[in-house]
């Protein structure tokens, strides 16, 4: 799938979203997203502490992985896309493509488990043993190692970015007439990203250590093991 059809068909998938329309469902989908953002910060400590990689695992667990509010971006993209074509390299739409599709499937996966856990249990608070019995009620673990691969294949796609000097030198150049015509909020989010990105070097090896972590948790989900998150004495 070409990247601009990719784009279009994650826009429709999100706009399909149950948060969109439902104010009250919307604030625990939130809460939820809260939590899980919790737990990824213990996961990945010594990375979020490490100086060299905070900004970059900061990218990943808050904007990518973390629940951001897609829609002003979503607008834009809608709005503009054969702009964006026109003003942005390929590579970047691919990119950008790729780092929506993780967005939009997470959000669909909490959707889900927020249904299950809130609405089909009835559970008024968030707990950690009550909240892994939801997550291994629903499953959906295809989906969720299918984001690990994504992040993966995001990893590999920004190191072109950093790599490139021509990547980089267009990219700049489309600053102004993508604010000018519309197309900041998705100029700002890839700007960000790739300026947190390009002082690494090389950027895959950072996301595929995070999705090697992320496959133990799920592998110990589906094993049953009693603290698939290594827990044991801290609190979310």
């Amino acid at each position: 799938m070409q990247a601009p059809e990719q784009l279009r068909t994650e826009l429709e998938r999100y706009h399909a979203l149950r948060q969109h329309a439902d104010p009250a469902f919307r604030a625990r989908l939130h809460a939820l997203q809260a939590f899980q953002a919790r737990r990824l910060q213990h996961t990945h400590a010594a990375l979020v502490a490490d100086p060299q990689y905070r900004d970059a695992t900061g990218l990943f667990l808050d904007d990518i992985y973390g629940g951001i509010d897609l829609m002003p971006m979503a607008r834009e993209i809608e709005r503009a896309l054969p702009l964006a074509m026109r003003l942005l390299p390929d590579s970047v739409l691919r990119t950008s493509a790729t780092a929506l599709e993780i967005m939009v499937l997470l959000q669909s996966v909490d959707e889900a488990l927020c249904e299950l856990y809130f609405e089909k249990h009835g559970h008024a608070e968030l707990q950690l043993d009550y909240y892994i019995a939801a997550v291994r009620e629903l499953g959906r673990f295809d989906e969720r190692r299918r984001v690990l691969a994504l992040v993966r294949e995001l990893g590999h796609g920004l190191d072109k970015y950093v790599r490139s000097r021509v990547i980089f030198a267009t990219f700049r150049l489309a600053s102004k007439p993508a604010h000018k015509y519309g197309l900041g909020a998705l100029y700002d989010f890839l700007d960000r990203g790739f300026r947190v990105m390009r002082p690494l070097g090389s950027t895959h090896e950072l996301f595929d250590g995070m999705a090697r972590d992320e496959e133990a948790v799920l592998d110990r989900l589906q094993a049953g093991v009693a603290d698939p998150f290594l827990l044991e004495g801290k609190t979310l």
